[in-house]
């Protein structure tokens, strides 16, 4: 009996190394296939680590909320290696993000973050602006904000996150330095032409409803007819806003783009409005175009006085 149990137990390992052998060479040919991402199993859900970025994002959950048509909601732990620095970005949509371990640097390059320290004090900080956050901090991050994170250490931050996106969005939207294609410049005062707002709340500080601004730029010294459609909902003159915007080029091309942002009140009742740019399409040479930007604009009134817009735009494909 023990000669009979040694056999079986040789047979046994022998059994077990051709199986590990088996799933190293099946890991193996399903990485050599993808230059650009490796994949490991973190408490068994697949890790996906970008090539070259430093960064490993592991999906936790995935799910499109019935109440939220349109979208899709992504639970993820992110891993930022040491010395790490991602571009600058944005989200189709609002992220929420915390801490596990490591000190982020935070990188705000347009709009505003929301930020929750570990002890509950909350902090609005605007562009252009650096913030540290550590272990037990969170912000929430809305389309409107450009920024990009880096890890200036030597170990690694964990990051739990999140994300309420468009669907078919990417988790991270590149936009700047971070975006290929022509670079389009683009200023215009933008004088509203029509317009229809709704006043509701206590002494009617909420005002809803669409807006139709127009204007032209100019580009090569040539004119660019501009013209935005947008939908506000504002309390006290600050909330989000999106829409779409149409420029008519001197060849007879037209590009357009579609814009999600916020406006902020100041106490004199001027605003600031800051928005993230994504390209739709276009006619003519911006047919195929794709591309995301920034707009920032100032009014020196409420909804309905003249925008002063600048519109910063990566187009490829014009």
């Amino acid at each position: 009996m023990e000669r009979g149990a040694g056999r079986w137990q040789v047979i046994s390992v022998v059994l077990a190394v051709v199986v590990v052998v088996l799933v190293l060479a099946f890991v193996l040919k399903d990485d050599s296939g993808d230059n650009h991402a490796t994949s490991t199993s973190v408490g068994g859900v697949a890790a996906v680590k970008a090539g070259g970025t430093g960064v490993t994002r592991t999906p936790l959950g995935e799910a499109a909320p019935a109440n939220a048509p349109g979208q899709t909601l992504y639970l993820q732990q992110v891993t930022i290696a040491a010395h790490a620095k991602l571009p600058e970005h944005f989200h189709q949509g609002t992220q929420v993000a915390r801490v596990i371990s490591g000190t982020l640097t935070y990188n705000i390059v347009s709009g505003t973050a929301a930020v929750t320290r570990a002890g509950g004090k909350t902090e609005d900080v605007a562009a252009p602006n650096t913030v540290f956050l550590h272990p037990g901090d969170s912000l929430v991050e809305t389309s409107s904000l450009v920024h990009f994170g880096a890890n200036d250490t030597g170990e690694p931050v964990v990051i739990e996150l999140a994300a309420l996106l468009e669907n078919g969005a990417p988790l991270a939207t590149p936009v700047g330095s971070g975006a290929t294609g022509a670079a389009l410049h683009l200023t215009a005062p933008l004088a509203s032409q029509a317009r229809t707002l709704m006043n509701v709340g206590p002494q009617g500080s909420v005002v809803y409803g669409w807006n139709r601004l127009t204007g032209t730029a100019t580009l090569d010294g040539k004119p660019v007819p501009v013209d935005l459609l947008g939908d506000v909902n504002y309390t006290s003159g600050s909330g989000p806003f999106s829409g779409f915007i149409t420029f008519k080029f001197n060849d007879g091309a037209t590009l357009a783009v579609a814009m999600q942002g916020a406006a902020t009140q100041s106490a004199d009742g001027a605003s600031t409005v800051v928005a993230t740019l994504g390209v739709l399409g276009g006619t003519g040479r911006y047919e195929k175009a794709t591309g995301t930007g920034t707009f920032v604009g100032s009014r020196p009134a409420a909804v309905g006085a003249t925008v002063a817009a600048t519109f910063d735009l990566q187009v490829a494909g014009g």
